[in-house]
């Protein structure tokens, strides 16, 4: 039987993590619905290596019924300009894994796309790597059919920011633009993509 790994993403920026709590939640919570039980874990600041403190940085953790693997890299978001509609079938990725081989099967149909925007039954879900957010030109609205539960979109949710909503294929029309938001990027760093160029065929 093959080994069960599952990643978890966290900004870090000079030298302090970015809503640990919501990753421990998620850490622990996995932990317990896949081993029956969850391992102590503190994200403090004194994890993160003095060469990494200052400016953006991404934590990636690895682990299974413990933690297998910490490290820090220096992060640059990448732009996205466009999206290709996929159909996800039946995938399911509630917990967040570390095989993703779910998403590479569904990325060889963006074409000249930078991503796809993964819809299953109809209604519209996340992108390969982040949720996503809708702007109508007033308010902002994210997906209540998500693949994974991201803990940006968690905290923009409690924060009262943005609110779940039933966006379907055929709502797209009714707003201006869509904003990818994951652990790394939140609607401040502007990565987004205009209506027009969400692709179809």
């Amino acid at each position: 039987m093959e080994k069960q790994l599952f990643i978890e993403s966290i900004k870090v920026v000079n030298g302090q993590f970015v809503h640990p709590q919501l990753h421990l939640k998620r850490i622990q919570s996995t932990q317990r619905e896949v081993f029956g039980q969850a391992v102590p874990l503190e994200l403090t600041p004194q994890l993160v290596p003095a060469e990494k403190c200052q400016g953006t940085v991404k934590c990636r953790i690895i682990y299974d019924h413990d933690i297998r693997q910490i490290d820090f890299d220096f992060y640059i978001p990448r732009p996205i300009n466009s999206l290709k509609v996929t159909d996800g079938g039946n995938i399911d990725y509630h917990l967040k894994q570390a095989d993703r081989r779910c998403f590479t099967d569904l990325l060889k149909h963006k074409g000249e796309c930078d991503d796809i925007l993964i819809v299953r039954y109809g209604q519209v879900t996340d992108t390969s790597y982040s949720n996503v957010v809708f702007y109508d030109g007033k308010e902002y609205f994210t997906p209540r059919t998500y693949l994974l539960n991201g803990t940006r979109r968690q905290f923009l949710l409690q924060q009262g920011m943005i609110k779940e909503a039933n966006i379907r294929l055929e709502d797209l029309p009714h707003f201006e633009c869509l904003y990818l938001i994951n652990a790394m990027i939140g609607l401040e760093d502007n990565i987004k993509v205009n209506i027009p160029n969400i692709k179809y065929q």
